[in-house]
């Protein structure tokens, strides 16, 4: 059950690393094109700042290596 977890955590966080990374490389554009498709909906909301995203990808970044040594650890153990 513990090694499901970590599976799930680190598939989560390396996933949300991707998010930031590719949201990081492409802000103008990405925020461009939302402002443009949401124009009614956006005059209130903030968007994250591109360093927002570059804190984001490190935290996640983080978060990843620790789900894939905990998993190794596991792995470890359990052989």
């Amino acid at each position: 059950m513990i090694e499901l977890l970590g599976w799930i955590g680190l598939v989560i966080s390396f996933l949300l690393m991707l998010y930031h990374q590719y949201m990081y490389s492409h802000y103008d554009r990405v925020y461009d094109y939302i402002q443009k498709r949401y124009s009614t909906q956006t005059e209130r909301m903030r968007f994250p700042s591109k360093e927002d995203h570059s804190q984001g990808t490190r935290k996640f970044s983080y978060y990843t290596a620790f789900f894939a040594g905990l998993l190794i650890i596991l792995n470890m153990m359990s052989g």
